[in-house]
């Protein structure tokens, strides 16, 4: 049965692969598993990174307000 998910190749130091078995046999789960949360987090801390200099940016100037839709549409520019 085809996978529906991208298969990457990460390569590792052997202290690193030495880190993600441990965590793997630890929580039972699969190595790639422990990536996958591994990137969910980063993922959401760049995320958070974002809105944080966004609201940053309007707080300087809090008398240029923009609407929800406008500003989705800007993370989305920048992300591309």
């Amino acid at each position: 049965m085809a996978t529906t998910k991208e298969r990457i190749l990460v390569t590792l130091t052997p202290d690193m692969a030495r880190v993600v078995r441990g965590y793997a046999k630890r929580d039972r789960v699969s190595q790639a598993s422990i990536f996958t949360r591994a990137m969910r987090a980063l993922i959401e801390d760049e995320e958070d990174r974002y809105l944080s200099a966004a609201g940053d940016k309007i707080a300087e100037n809090p008398g240029k307000l923009i609407s929800s839709r406008e500003f989705w549409k800007r993370v989305k520019r920048r992300r591309a």
